[in-house]
């Protein structure tokens, strides 16, 4: 495509932060870039600091900071309270959901901002290996940690093991990986893959994504599912909500486990599993277009 890209010098990311507007300054010297988009803590921060040291930067070249979180600055709160200060002076600040921009506006204060949600595009799909035809195949894919609901997880995967009519996909690594790993090692229906690479393209091979998340920012992962017309079972928190309609019935309050067992009791019987898929393929396709974004961001650059 043609894209030009640089890195960053490679050290442990606070000397990289405190070394970045030295390293950089020459890059926007000599490209005189129109806009600098950045998001998350360590480009957040960065930015700021390389803002700090040439302030011309402000005047010169438009800013957008995409936030992609309900909750930031976990380990930097006190340097978080500078940065957000200095980006809603600006009024740089620009969200991926409601939610987000809402968890932001409680946290920080009120500070306008638009939004713009994150698109994707429909991916063609293939037929992933090892799904078994006659039983539920129900899939989770993700960073295995406290934030995607690891512990609600392995529960109810747990209450179903050895059960013939669920088929269950755990993809990912993290803290949990060995836990999980112990905890089915002697299961007939787990399968754990650390990564599966292009994992979009196989999405409509599995019936059900499995989602019990604690929070997210805006999960693509249920929009890619749903644009491969496959139906969501989700922890009704902040970032996932956004991803489905209102009245979805797949969901949970509180990521309660013996609900989500109820809801998975009773997927054998339900007949509308394709009118589900329908129905979420229709709603991402409205809310969640690709070129919607690039549009709407490309308008932001060249205000």
């Amino acid at each position: 495509m043609s894209v030009i890209l640089h890195r960053g010098i490679s050290f442990p990311p606070k000397i990289s932060i405190l070394l970045f507007p030295i390293t950089f300054i020459f890059l926007y010297l000599k490209w005189k870039p129109s806009a600098l988009h950045i998001h998350t803590e360590i480009p957040d921060l960065s930015v700021f600091l390389f803002c700090k040291i040439f302030p011309f930067v402000y005047n010169k070249t438009k800013l957008i900071r995409t936030i992609h979180n309900n909750v930031l600055w976990n380990k930097w709160k006190r340097i978080g309270k500078h940065v957000e200060h200095c980006y809603q002076k600006h009024a740089i600040n620009v969200a991926i959901s409601e939610s987000v921009k809402n968890s932001y506006q409680n946290e920080w204060g009120m500070s306008e901002m638009p939004i713009i949600y994150n698109g994707i595009g429909e991916t063609a799909q293939k037929e992933f290996d090892g799904i078994k035809k006659e039983c539920l195949n129900i899939l989770f894919a993700g960073r295995l940690n406290y934030q995607k609901g690891i512990d609600q997880l392995s529960q109810v995967i747990n209450h179903f093991k050895n059960d013939i009519r669920y088929n269950f996909f755990i993809i990912g690594s993290g803290e949990y990986s060995e836990h999980l790993h112990k905890m089915f090692i002697n299961a007939d229906n787990v399968v754990i893959k650390e990564k599966v690479y292009g994992l979009s393209q196989y999405l409509a091979s599995f019936d059900y994504l499995f989602l019990p998340s604690n929070f997210e920012g805006l999960a693509l992962m249920p929009i890619e599912a749903s644009f491969a017309q496959t139906p969501c079972i989700i922890n009704n928190c902040l970032g996932l909500r956004d991803t489905l309609p209102e009245d979805w019935p797949l969901k949970v309050e509180n990521n309660n486990v013996e609900d989500f067992i109820r809801l998975f009791e009773a997927l054998p019987q339900r007949s509308d599993r394709k009118e589900l898929g329908l129905k979420a393929y229709l709603f991402v396709k409205e809310h969640f277009s690709l070129k919607t974004m690039q549009l709407k961001y490309r308008n932001l650059y060249s205000q």
